[in-house]
């Protein structure tokens, strides 16, 4: 008996251990499903505002150009109030529209927030409208749609003057 005992003793604090880490990790995905679900409830709310401004604070616009939050709060416009019939989070498939990463005018665009999960909003519609909004996770911790922001300017290709006419 006190070798089943000291035995016991001996593996108490594995267990306790392996149980804390398991505790942890749970803690850990509900605290980012409780987060998601937050998001949700925020973009409904939002959705149902008198003004587009609740709907842009759901946004990471941190180093957003003026003309992107101008094209944005345009878009948005458009589905503001719309009846939602459901929100759905996905994982990210690696489709192009994922991905916010171009060239405009000289300006290399990238990414407000490392994308994280794409957010499938389908609207109570007969034709079944849905929009897709990429999203990541703000310095603050909580969830924010992804805007596209300047990463840097792309530089013209220098001009040569040998051969110019003058």
């Amino acid at each position: 008996m006190k070798r089943i005992c000291r035995c016991l003793a001996r593996s108490l604090p594995a267990v306790a251990a392996s149980l804390m880490l398991a505790l942890t990790a749970c803690s850990s995905e509900n605290s980012e499903a409780a987060k998601l679900k937050q998001l949700e409830r925020n973009f409904r709310a939002a959705n149902q505002a008198k003004t587009i401004d609740p709907m842009l604070a759901l946004y990471h616009l941190e180093g957003a150009a003026d003309n992107t939050v101008a094209l944005l709060k345009n878009a948005l416009s458009y589905e503001l109030g719309l009846p939602i019939a459901s929100i759905d989070f996905e994982p990210l498939s690696g489709a192009p529209e994922e991905q916010i990463d171009y060239v405009h005018d000289g300006v290399t665009f990238g990414p407000s927030l490392p994308p994280r999960y794409r957010m499938r909003v389908s609207y109570d519609l007969k034709d079944r409208f849905s929009s897709l909004f990429t999203i990541g996770i703000s310095p603050d911790g909580n969830w924010r749609i992804v805007c596209a922001k300047p990463k840097s300017e792309t530089l013209p290709a220098p001009i040569s003057l040998s051969n110019a006419p003058f």
